[in-house]
């Protein structure tokens, strides 16, 4: 098997979500500031239900925290008009970023909170010359899938392999990817062509051919007692170091 490069690999976003045992006061939590040492440029919050989103720039991206009673999500996302290497909405190179946000998660996850589960997740885009090639790709990454590249049209496969936890006897890990190869263009509309009123396309410009991969890497639901607080920073550390196996080995046993 061939396999991929991480430096191939473009972040559309990064995530790590805990789930807690005790609940909590978003309005209250301000883990944004407490993390990067200085007030987030947005925070928006839902009066009818404890909901606080706080967000600002960080990683080259937008770093945001969504914060609920019994539920923290972090994310890097890109700003709109970020494009990398023909890749529309992207942060920038995976092999950087994941480490990056990687070390702020764990400082984060150092704080003691209790929680019973985590997870993992990202979504990657890798550019190919034509449809193809795309194919070709992911046929070096799925050796259990029989693409042939020049047949094969709107695909998608998506798998679940568990894995015991090194950290922790008894906790099992969800390892999920999903695989997909997508096209885009820019478009141009002719909204009133000939005096009609249904819009007609009239040109594709830029087509790009492009690899998805959707990697969510979580500590099993099933378990649900509270993890140990001195192994979750290691516990995340795995779960990064498991989706960039796949990231970089394809689907892996």
């Amino acid at each position: 098997m061939a396999g991929h490069n991480l430096s191939d690999w473009y972040v559309k976003e990064l995530r790590l979500s805990v789930f807690l045992t005790d609940t909590i006061d978003p309005a209250r939590a301000h883990f944004w500031e407490s993390l990067v040492g200085k007030t987030p440029d947005e925070i928006h919050n839902r009066p009818r239900q404890p909901w606080v989103r706080e967000e600002g720039s960080l990683l080259n991206g937008r770093l945001c925290v969504e914060v609920r009673s019994n539920r923290v999500d972090w994310k890097l996302l890109p700003t709109p008009s970020m494009d990398h290497h023909g890749l529309p909405f992207v942060v920038g190179a995976y092999d950087i970023l994941e480490q990056s946000f990687r070390d702020l998660m764990q400082r984060w996850l150092a704080n003691s909170l209790s929680l019973y589960r985590l997870g993992y997740g990202s979504e990657l885009l890798s550019s190919a010359k034509d449809m193809l090639n795309a194919y070709k790709k992911l046929g070096d990454l799925l050796p259990a899938v029989d693409i042939e590249p020049k047949n094969t049209h709107d695909f998608l496969y998506r798998i679940n392999r568990r894995k015991s936890s090194c950290n922790m006897k008894g906790l099992e890990i969800n390892r999920i990817s999903t695989w997909s190869v997508l096209q885009t263009a820019e478009t141009i509309v002719d909204i009133f062509p000939d005096g009609k009123h249904t819009p007609k396309v009239t040109q594709l410009q830029n087509p790009r051919s492009i690899c998805r991969l959707d990697l969510d890497i979580n500590t099993i639901p099933e378990f649900n007692h509270e993890l140990d607080k001195k192994v979750v920073p290691r516990i995340f550390h795995e779960l990064v170091d498991l989706g960039n196996e796949i990231a970089a080995k394809g689907d892996v046993l």
